[in-house]
């Protein structure tokens, strides 16, 4: 049986060899390959970038790619002939959106009759329209092109448990199931921040966010500011951030409000280092504008650590209200910070694990390839009939 699978998901190429940042890694193309024969990838692809690390090479060899070689947006009318006899060639096609590449191989697929299964896994209008006035002229485009395929597609899976599918309702079988893989937890965990709550007295806390750096939708650059007004008042607390990209804007954020010694840069982040890097920090927060499910605030709280976050995306689906911002509110995080309380932390801590137990891999592999499953037996009696 062969798939395609396609998104706007930029790999990294040398000679001739595919790499990623982790978006597409072997862990990912492994949930396609194991319940279907054969997986062509249709993505972008731009040569490996200076500023690139702990990128890791794709070495499925179940997976196909064939990869758009260009940065733009456009896609090309030859491009989109090429595209459009992969999809002949297929039995069917599982998109993710939004993304151009995406609803392009959507449309081939709806008028050769292929079975469509859908991934939406954030919203494209909130997504865009933070990406300057290009963003906002495109977005609601994409929102309408989204809203429709999402619509009339045969299987939906949303990564959010309701922020997504109000947004974007379908026709189709579907299933609410997140695209987190969390492994290891135990009881110590818990235990362990705990025992890191009681013990902090004087020190200031400190904030973290794991996020592209490069991006202002993040919203990084609230907390920075939030930060400063704290600092104006006699109250400190301290900020990481970690993530890929390139930091010069929130630098000079933090050179403008005079607050270089609170903001640390921690770059690039191996996949094994994450959780160390998490358990050091006191509170996680995601300002984020836009998201789907935020992967970096379940791996947080599945190290109990305490986490505030914006009204963005599936955010509230994730933590207790009481520790919910509005998104770019400024005002919100320093109000908020200000009146947390050691039990504050402890509540926080004893929540954020329990619902991220709810995320373990084990459970949503079993739940993620059943539905997989569902559609390939859909797929079969198509084409039988």
């Amino acid at each position: 049986m062969k798939i395609i699978f396609a998104h706007d998901h930029k790999l990294r190429y040398s000679n001739g060899k595919y790499y990623t940042l982790g978006g597409l890694s072997d862990s990912v193309t492994n949930r396609y390959t194991s319940i279907f024969d054969n997986v062509t990838i249709i993505c972008r692809a731009i040569p490996i970038q200076p500023f690139d690390k702990n990128i890791f090479e794709l070495k499925n060899r179940k997976v196909n790619i064939q990869a758009i070689h260009s940065n733009s947006l456009i896609i090309n009318r030859k491009k989109k002939y090429y595209i459009k006899e992969l999809v002949k060639e297929s039995d069917a096609v599982i998109v993710r959106l939004p993304s151009f590449i995406g609803e392009i191989v959507y449309k081939y697929a709806k008028l050769l009759n292929k079975p469509t299964l859908v991934e939406v896994v954030t919203c494209p209008w909130d997504s865009l329209w933070n990406h300057g006035i290009k963003g906002k002229i495109i977005a609601p485009y994409m929102w309408y092109k989204t809203r429709k395929s999402v619509k009339n597609a045969d299987y939906v899976i949303y990564v959010t448990k309701s922020f997504l599918q109000k947004r974007y309702p379908t026709n189709g079988i579907n299933v609410g199931c997140s695209d987190v893989e969390l492994i290891n937890i135990d009881n110590d965990i818990l235990n362990l921040r705990l025992k890191k709550i009681h013990e902090q007295r004087s020190c200031p806390l400190v904030l973290g966010t794991l996020a592209a750096l490069d991006t202002q939708f993040k919203g990084q650059q609230y907390v920075i500011k939030a930060i400063a007004q704290l600092k104006s008042q006699g109250i400190i607390f301290k900020y990481k951030l970690a993530g890929g990209g390139s930091n010069t804007y929130l630098k000079k954020i933090t050179q403008k409000y005079n607050v270089e010694e609170l903001i640390e840069f921690s770059g690039v982040i191996p996949h094994n280092k994450i959780f160390d890097w998490l358990n050091d920090i006191d509170i996680y927060i995601q300002p984020s504008l836009q998201e789907g499910l935020p992967r970096a605030l379940v791996e947080a709280m599945s190290r109990a650590c305490p986490a505030i976050g914006s009204t963005a995306g599936g955010i509230p689906e994730l933590i207790n209200k009481k520790y919910i911002f509005p998104k770019k509110n400024i005002e919100s995080i320093v109000t908020l910070l200000k009146e947390l309380r050691p039990k504050d932390l402890e509540e926080m801590a004893k929540e954020n694990m329990q619902t991220a137990l709810k995320y373990r891999k084990e459970n949503l592999d079993i739940e993620r390839n059943k539905f997989y499953e569902n559609f390939k037996t859909y797929i079969i009696n198509r084409n039988n009939f």
